[in-house]
């Protein structure tokens, strides 16, 4: 590898930025997740057209003839039915990838233990992987070369983050917490239940110490805009007050909706960490359907299965060491496999209660110097950062080629990633210019994961009581004066929890 600039062609069509012409959304999603250059053409024209020799486009969108005739004979046409065919899944998977619905899934774990949660309904890190891998295969066969921009600043391969979540007010918990997870202090992110803790002080102070986020007033996610409004608005107030700056959220339960999302936007706030969207892979930005763009807010995947579900297995005898071993399992397969490492649970009740957790979590990354021990704060800065890069890649027709970028920022020190089959170079990139010699690099195998542990849909409550609760979007964690009246089913909602409440006292 070598920073000397060369003398690189500027008549052909660069090999990177590819060019997107009348493709879904999710392939830009996926792009943006793997740090592929690329730039959308609005409309078939041959100088938007012209950016990239690969101009990729969808065959059910734009007809094939009409793309090619646009093209000059050192560009080259793909068409993204045939990465589908090669995928060959029961759905279409740029329709599953922006799929916000979540799904009741079960896990079946080591030791016969079943898992039961609320996350995404659709496998969307293998969906990625299997889009990316087949189109990246596409550009090479081509004659193309397929790179990225690396997941993590240089030189890290992987980086770890533990996600608090303090949902109950249990200060003497929370404090054996921090003292057990001693050895996690520079690489955890507390998202807090002002409902639970704003009112203890000793909570609030340790906590401005420290990476803290809004985890909503209210432990709840409501189906009604002006509710999620209220309720972030209100955490967020209470979190300044104790000297806390948030700019991330994580939904309680993971839920998410479209209103929640336009609350967590125009707060400001950089990212957010819902399991609903999607779990066990890389950042990116959820496309709002509704609005016909992208979300404003990144969204930072972690690992589903927290020790509460062990903790409520009728098959777990030990649930604190169950959770030690699948949870370190988890992380060391996604170290080795160069993805975040990203795992949540929470202290009251459970992890300051089961210190052997956080022990396990803590030798499986001492000593790893290529891991980023991150917030989660600082690893969506680091996303966000580069996601804004624009860079292109070119061919001095001699197997040299060079990364130049638009615009360059000394904030990280970000690398170029060679990919060739199941093996990856690493080129780190210096300045805004960086020209390397493809015969010269080094590659190293990368498989996905090891340990994935797969789900499968699990069986919904049923029955009218389900499915009344279902319509009027249930809960029993906002007071009763706090509940609007607005619909039908609001009234109904607040009359039923009225009776409750009754029926509560009474008892």
């Amino acid at each position: 590898m070598s920073s000397v600039i060369r003398s690189f062609s500027r008549g052909a069509p660069p090999s990177l930025p590819l060019v997107l012409c009348a493709t879904p959304p999710a392939l830009e999603q996926v792009l943006a997740q793997e740090g592929v250059a690329f730039v959308v053409a609005r409309d078939l024209s041959p100088i938007r057209l012209r950016a990239g020799r690969f101009v990729v486009f969808d065959g059910r969108r734009a007809a094939e003839s009409a793309v090619r005739a646009m093209l000059t004979p050192d560009q080259v046409a793909i068409d993204l039915e045939h990465i589908r065919r090669e995928i060959k899944g029961s759905v279409d998977p740029f329709e599953a990838l922006v799929d916000t619905r979540g799904a009741l899934l079960r896990w079946r774990l080591e030791g016969g233990v079943d898992v039961v949660e609320r996350a995404s309904r659709r496998p969307r890190a293998a969906l990625r992987r299997a889009v990316v891998d087949a189109l990246g295969s596409a550009v090479v066969a081509a004659g193309g070369i397929w790179a990225r921009l690396a997941a993590f600043p240089f030189p890290f391969r992987s980086a770890f983050n533990l996600r608090v979540d303090l949902d109950e007010p249990n200060v003497d918990d929370y404090f054996a917490f921090t003292r057990a997870a001693r050895r996690l202090d520079d690489c955890r992110t507390h998202f807090v239940s002002t409902h639970a803790y704003a009112r203890h002080p000793e909570v609030m102070r340790d906590l401005a110490g420290r990476d803290a986020q809004s985890h909503g007033h209210f432990h709840v996610i409501y189906r009604d805009r002006d509710a999620n409004r209220r309720n972030l608005a209100r955490a967020d107030a209470a979190l300044r007050a104790a000297g806390i700056e948030p700019t991330g959220f994580a939904a309680p339960h993971g839920r998410w909706n479209a209103g929640l999302d336009d609350a967590i936007a125009e707060l400001g706030y950089q990212y957010s960490s819902d399991f609903q969207l999607g779990y066990d892979d890389v950042p990116f930005l959820p496309y709002r359907a509704d609005l016909g763009r992208f979300s404003s807010v990144l969204q930072v995947p972690i690992h589903p299965i927290c020790e509460g579900l062990f903790l409520e297995s009728d098959a777990c005898a030990d649930a604190g060491r169950a959770t030690a071993a699948h949870l370190t399992k988890v992380v060391r397969a996604r170290i080795e496999a160069c993805e975040p490492a990203f795992v949540y649970g929470h202290p009251e009740g459970r992890l300051a209660r089961h210190p052997r957790i956080l022990e396990a979590l803590a030798d499986a990354v001492a000593g790893e110097s290529l891991v980023w021990r991150t917030t989660l704060t600082d690893f969506a800065r680091w996303r966000l950062w580069r996601g804004e890069r624009r860079w292109t890649l070119r061919s001095d027709g001699e197997g040299r080629f060079e990364v130049c970028f638009d615009t360059w920022s000394n904030q990280y020190s970000p690398a170029l990633e060679v990919v060739r089959g199941d093996h990856v170079a690493t080129v780190p990139l210096e300045g805004p210019r960086t020209s390397f010699a493809l015969d010269h690099l080094v590659s190293v195998r990368r498989d996905p994961p090891a340990y994935e542990p797969r789900a499968t849909r699990a069986s919904k409550p049923r029955g009218l009581r389900a499915a009344v609760r279902r319509a009027l979007d249930w809960e029993t964690v906002t007071p009763l004066d706090e509940l609007p009246e607005t619909l039908i089913a609001d009234r109904v909602k607040k009359y039923l929890r009225r009776i409750r409440d009754r029926e509560g006292a009474a008892a």
